[in-house]
């Protein structure tokens, strides 16, 4: 029987096996039933970028049904707690601004990868490549989902798309040298697309966070205040809804020294196109990495048990049947009733930094 290894599971199986014992697609396959509004809104944002760029559908359309799909999966679990029913609401609201904010941001950006200067080739992209190894002479394979692949028509290269969510867009790029998933799926489409100049990977960066709205004063104008936390371009936006301005031109009469300053301070705070490229020598080490750990995840006598953290554990999903397992407790019943089979490969997406 043919195994898939998927980057998710990896990255599991080197944090705690035990958790990999349990959501692992090889293993026991489970996700917690309760929601978890960071990947709530990290799948929202994946889905309309999708449905966007692949289908022309508005962000506002998509949304909307992916609310109500998302709100009838809900029900199907029982009334939920009071304070999940907020935060439900608190994302989606989360959301709607991150996309208002995201649509106005395609306007006025003008830089190398702009939306104007990509064709997208496609999106959602599920694929499944050999890793060059076998288990009990079945070939194990390497298989994920891509973001898109777009192609940058000025010089007509190729690139893999990567669409990211997080709380900080520094922090992020400072990750990215060592983003093991990107790599991989750079390394997986240059053998699904052997004929096309595949240059390396494009990061669609966005930053879980609503623009502030300026605020007016009293003299009629908006506050010029730097501390904002905002883009000049949302203020530009807002001053022309205020005050019915139709033209960049008259913003920039009136505020034109602090939409310069507030540019330099907060413009690249929000969104970003960041490409990355990958030497062979990086990819030949990837791999060799990806392997290493497939061929121990693959062996039937792994030994499984936690890895404990103050990282690890405050934020895992499992912890309470995990302590309870510890404690010699009935953790299965736990499992049982907590927890499912995982239905689709989307659901396992866990591609966001921070919440």
């Amino acid at each position: 029987m043919t195994q898939q290894i998927h980057i998710s599971d990896v990255r599991t199986f080197r944090q705690c096996r035990r958790k990999w014992d349990w959501t692992s697609r090889l293993r026991s396959n489970l996700e917690s039933i309760a929601p978890y509004p960071p990947f709530f809104t990290g799948k929202a944002i994946h889905a309309a970028l999708e449905m966007y760029y692949q289908h022309k559908d508005t962000f506002e359309e998509t949304l909307q049904e992916y609310f109500k799909r998302e709100e009838e999966n809900l029900a199907k679990l029982g009334a939920l707690w009071p304070q999940e029913v907020e935060q439900i609401a608190e994302q989606i609201d989360l959301i709607q601004g991150i996309m208002e904010h995201y649509t106005i941001w395609q306007s006025y950006d003008k830089t190398k990868y702009s939306d104007g200067n990509l064709e997208f080739v496609d999106m959602e992209i599920d694929f499944e490549v050999p890793l060059f190894i076998e288990q009990q002479g079945n070939p194990v394979m390497f298989a994920g989902r891509m973001d898109g692949l777009v192609k940058h028509t000025p010089s007509g290269e190729y690139w893999i798309w990567e669409a990211k969510t997080t709380r900080s867009i520094q922090e992020l790029l400072n990750s990215l040298a060592n983003d093991e998933q990107s790599g991989m799926y750079l390394w997986a489409a240059r053998q699904l697309f052997p004929n096309l100049p595949i240059k390396g990977v494009l990061y669609n960066i966005m930053r879980k966070k609503a623009p502030m709205v300026p605020k007016s004063v009293i003299s009629g104008g908006l506050s010029t205040n730097l501390s904002i936390d905002t883009t000049s371009y949302y203020f530009k936006y807002c001053a022309k809804q205020m005050f019915g301005w139709e033209l960049d031109e008259t913003v920039e009469e009136e505020y034109g020294d602090f939409l310069q300053a507030l540019s330099a301070k907060n413009d690249t705070k929000f969104f970003m196109r960041y490409p990355v490229y990958r030497s062979q020598t990086e990819l030949d080490n990837l791999v060799y990495n990806i392997r290493s750990t497939a061929a121990e995840m693959l062996d039937p006598k792994i030994a499984v048990y936690p890895c404990p953290s103050w990282n690890t554990c405050n934020f895992c999903s499992f912890r309470s049947p995990c302590i309870t397992m510890n404690a010699g407790g009935n953790y299965e019943s736990l499992l049982e009733a907590e927890y499912q089979v995982r239905e689709s490969q989307t659901s396992m997406r866990s591609d966001d930094n921070g919440s």
